[in-house]
């Protein structure tokens, strides 16, 4: 039976959040977990200054220690759900040798496999058209622009066995089909 992780705080990163920011942290980070049944047990959270995330295992044979690290919340806000999910993803990449190790594979398969509303922020390394990516996050663009890339991503997630370029495949594939969009077309 599936459980989601347990989390525990690096003094720094606690340092940089009042109760009330942890909380919030915790409850966004648990609303995504479900989508990463590969990741169990204790994950280690703590701060980095240079990333919007960051994410390392470590292994002693029998055990993998888990850590992810966020900017401090109080200057930094909340990490999106997406970037939480992509490095979620890099513990599912140190795991299961079947899914490449690169940043593009892991905005691709974070894409395929959070649903389109916790994709509140654009993928990091895939390329997508300026426009899209500049704005991705106004209300009326995010849901059908979310929707595509899940569907694409999924798309190319599958013709992967068959397509050693899916990533190149979904980031032309994407940009066709927001050219084609005529709900889109209006607003970018």
């Amino acid at each position: 039976m599936w459980a989601p992780p347990r989390l525990t705080f690096t003094r720094p990163f606690i340092e940089s959040a009042t109760p009330e920011l942890l909380d919030s942290f915790s409850r966004r980070f648990f609303s995504i977990t479900q989508y990463f049944p590969e990741v169990r047990g204790k994950i280690r959270v703590g701060m980095t200054n240079s990333y919007k995330g960051l994410a390392m295992t470590e292994s002693d044979g029998n055990t993998m220690l888990k850590k992810i690290s966020f900017p401090p919340l109080r200057r930094a806000g909340l990490p999106s759900r997406y970037v939480m999910g992509h490095e979620l993803m890099h513990i599912v990449q140190a795991k299961q040798k079947f899914i490449p190790g690169t940043e593009r594979a892991c905005d691709l398969f974070t894409l395929s496999r959070l649903p389109p509303k916790h994709l509140d922020h654009p993928p990091i390394y895939l390329r997508m058209p300026r426009s899209v990516r500049s704005n991705w996050s106004r209300e009326r663009i995010r849901p059908i622009v979310a929707d595509m890339a899940h569907d694409v991503a999924i798309e190319a997630v599958i013709s992967r066995k068959s397509n050693r370029r899916y990533i190149n495949w979904w980031e032309n594939e994407f940009r066709e089909r927001v050219e084609s969009s005529s709900s889109l077309s209006r607003f970018l």
